[in-house]
């Protein structure tokens, strides 16, 4: 039994370096893995990505890196640009540029650092990913005997993840037609990392919509605001983005964790598959506890049962930092006397949490005050909707650590709510605003993008905030 992970770009690849060194390091558990081969202790991951800075010392060095196997780690050598056009271009894309401009324009080299590249050879490379891509996975299914899916690790906002990601979601999708794709997608800074990012984010949201079965997404700005209001109170340190990439890893150490073939009858694939309600609601946040930060878990083996659901339900609630025109808004309603409705109250579709622990049946499950506890903060946090009897959904793994004398209980929460619609709605608002200025589509135009292609990914997220309020308002 297991699965795949697939780690794309500079920001999939850095996670999941944090990923195994968490797992490598923790002692709370011991077997699982649906990550780890049953012949050794090589990990199911595959890493990718189109410039060799972080991944080609990997490879090189066996002796840290012996985990990973050096077939499965695949660089290149020219980038792509923040350009979500150029790590999806295709031939299709290529011939569509030629008929546009000429063969000659099409094949004109631009400067990418130092180096003069063609169109050409970025759609050659384009090709060898993929085929190299498609055969690795294929050998890690065969290696399997149950093969459970293909997780999927990038950011949105640069071009190797969104773009090039994306390109190997579809065509994954459409190979190996009955293996789930779920996809961790790591959502931008709302502004400064680069011209181009609400561009790069419009046009995955909506490749992930068509084509993956689930989305788990994070909150890069979100994650660190809240990482830096804890921090704050705890030490006198600041938070930076390997902090940031250290929760995001923990948090799907937490999933990946879970179960195993005999503490619980649920694998964590189905999990994601139950809270995928529809077709048309796939995108879940992710929260546990304890989490990393600092190189340190939050919480030790003695917290209470309330501290443990506290700070992981907390995780959901925390808002970032108001902008300056929510914040006239609220004072002119202050000064109006009346309440602000700014903010919409978030309502959630589908609630799933595991509690893991020794004795979870006796200190949680059995005990009043904590399982009251228990049912009210969810009550109060997740605002479950109404008409779903079956809206929220709790597991208890009775589970012994595999250190003597350590019962640490851990909390895994995955939610499918409307807080994605103003996300979505706050990137297609700025992306709009560059689109109908024509502000910087001339770098896609030169890869074969058309105005098409932006007006469908409008559409397609669109679509998905529609479907999320529809399901609210019912």
């Amino acid at each position: 039994m297991g699965t795949l992970l697939l780690n794309l770009g500079q920001c999939g690849n850095q996670i999941a370096m944090q990923l195994f060194n968490v797992m490598d390091r923790s002692c709370i558990h011991e077997g699982n893995m649906y990550l780890r081969r049953t012949e050794s202790c090589v990990y199911h991951t595959l890493l990718v990505d189109t410039e060799s800075k972080i991944l080609k010392p990997i490879q090189e060095d066996r002796k840290q890196y012996s985990f990973l196997d050096p077939k499965n780690i695949l660089y290149f050598q020219y980038g792509r640009g923040n350009n979500w056009g150029l790590g999806y271009m295709n031939q299709k894309q290529k011939q569509k540029l030629n008929q546009k401009t000429g063969k000659q324009q099409g094949a004109n080299a631009f400067r990418s650092n130092t180096n003069e590249i063609s169109i050409e050879s970025y759609c050659t490379e384009n090709q060898q990913i993929l085929e190299q891509a498609m055969n690795q996975i294929r050998r890690e299914i065969e290696k399997t005997d149950y093969f459970l899916s293909i997780q999927y690790m990038m950011s949105l906002a640069g071009g190797t993840g969104s773009g090039l990601g994306s390109r190997l979601l579809e065509e994954a999708k459409d190979i190996f037609q009955d293996v789930d794709m779920n996809v961790i997608a790591i959502l931008p800074n709302r502004t400064g990392e680069t011209p181009l990012q609400h561009y790069n984010t419009l046009l995955s949201v909506s490749h992930l919509q068509q084509y993956s079965d689930s989305v788990i997404y994070f909150e890069n700005d979100r994650i660190y605001q809240m990482l830096s209001q804890i921090g704050s109170k705890q030490i006198d340190k600041s938070v930076d983005l390997s902090n940031v990439n250290e929760y995001i890893a923990s948090c799907i150490l937490n999933m990946l964790w879970i179960n195993d073939n005999h503490t619980n009858n649920k694998y964590y694939q189905e999990m994601i598959s139950d809270c995928c309600i529809t077709p048309g609601h796939k995108f879940i946040e992710l929260m546990g506890a304890p989490y990393l930060l600092f190189n340190k878990w939050n919480l030790g083996p003695l917290c209470s049962w309330e501290d443990l659901i506290k700070s992981s339900f907390d995780q959901f609630q925390f808002e970032k930092y108001e902008t300056e025109e929510n914040q006239l808004i609220e004072q002119v309603a202050k000064q109006l006397s009346q309440p602000s409705n700014f903010k919409k109250q978030n309502c959630s579709l589908k609630v799933i949490s595991v509690f893991r622990s020794e004795n979870v049946q006796k200190t949680l499950v059995d005990s009043d005050s904590h399982f009251k506890f228990l049912e009210k903060k969810i009550q109060n946090t997740f605002n479950p909707i109404s008409w779903n009897p079956d809206a929220v959904d709790l597991h208890f793994i009775q589970e012994r650590c595999s250190q003597k004398g350590h019962d640490q209980k851990m909390n895994f929460t995955m939610v499918n709510s409307n807080k994605i619609v103003p996300i979505l709605k706050g990137i297609s608002e700025i992306a709009y605003q560059k689109f109908r200025s024509n502000a910087y589509l001339h770098w896609y135009w030169k890869y074969g993008m058309e105005n098409q292609d932006f007006e469908h990914a409008f559409e397609m997220v669109q679509q998905i905030q529609d479907n999320y309020n529809y399901m609210c308002e019912n």
